[in-house]
């Protein structure tokens, strides 16, 4: 077969129907022979060999790795993206799914405008059969300033996560390769957001794309519905901390100081110290905005009822 355009990486453990999902989403006519598909299992027992020999047939090139220890998510994440072999990474997370035709219209998307990365909304499924559209909803020019400022919005503006993105296959490698605080780390909070963004913050430009190209489902057993708030967002701030370093003199004054803000605020909500970015002080005038995003968020979640992840 000719050289693959895009890698798709599945990481997993123990999903085997989440990975059945993600493969069977995975619709791409355009890219036929161009698309190879990559599952790393973390040791499962749950029959996940099973269900991708069952599909097999379905794509061009399905490779499937399981590792004979648990390599904790970041180490199978690792790995994973070591095995792709095409220039652009889809990464699909066991318990997503992507639209039909998604990757290639991210790929097209990506190769018209000449960028590192393109983001798109999705839906977000909950367990009671709820569904929310999330992420902006107009076509946006991803810059490093416009990337940590609506990431920095409540609820964020963009995705931290690959999964509703295509990225450069060496932006995450080298994404991957960074080092956040011990506990991000562990817990698989932060790396994900390097991945989205490396190539933006390292001049390579992005693009948000306004129309739903992944599912997300929002399980008890996800990373963003079993941690504290605090935890979360301490560990993105530090992630997006190390992204800026990466171009300090494109994320504006004001960015900056709702940064430091936010990590204050995360440490009194009971962050750990450690992983709160320094300096970190509380700033007025990003405290009464952080205020009016936080209540206004009360409002549409208790009083409209609207839902967000």
């Amino acid at each position: 077969m000719p050289d693959p355009l895009v890698s798709v990486v599945i990481p997993t453990y123990q999903r085997a129907a989440g990975v059945a999902q993600a493969l069977d989403s995975i619709d791409e006519p355009e890219l036929a022979d161009r698309l190879e598909v990559i599952v790393v299992d973390n040791a499962s027992t749950d029959g996940t060999d099973l269900v991708v020999a069952d599909r097999q047939g379905r794509f061009a090139s399905l490779v499937y790795r399981r590792w004979d220890e648990n390599i904790g998510p970041i180490g199978n994440w690792r790995r994973g993206v070591d095995l792709a072999r095409a220039p652009w990474l889809k990464i699909i997370w066991s318990d997503d799914a992507v639209t039909p035709g998604a990757i290639a219209h991210y790929l097209e998307t990506a190769e018209r405008n000449g960028v590192a990365t393109v983001t798109s909304r999705v839906v977000i499924d909950y367990p009671d059969g709820a569904t929310v559209n999330r992420y902006l909803d107009r076509p946006t020019t991803l810059t490093p300033d416009v990337v940590a400022s609506e990431l920095l919005h409540f609820p964020a503006g963009l995705t931290s996560s690959p999964g509703a993105a295509l990225v450069r296959t060496a932006d995450a490698r080298t994404a991957l390769q960074q080092e956040l605080p011990p506990m991000c780390m562990e817990k698989a909070i932060g790396p994900d957001l390097l991945i989205t963004y490396w190539g933006v913050f390292t001049g390579g430009g992005g693009v948000h794309l306004p129309d739903v190209r992944a599912r997300f489902r929002a399980g008890d057993d996800s990373i963003t519905m079993r941690s504290k708030r605090a935890v979360l967002s301490s560990c993105y701030g530090a992630a997006l901390a190390h992204l800026i370093s990466q171009s300090p003199d494109d994320v504006s004054p004001t960015t900056m100081r709702r940064l430091r803000s936010r990590a204050a605020l995360d440490t009194m909500l009971g962050a750990d110290p450690d992983v709160a970015i320094r300096p970190r002080r509380l700033s007025l005038r990003a405290s009464v905005y952080d205020g009016y995003q936080l209540t206004r968020h009360w409002f549409t979640s208790h009083v409209l009822g609207e839902r967000g992840i």
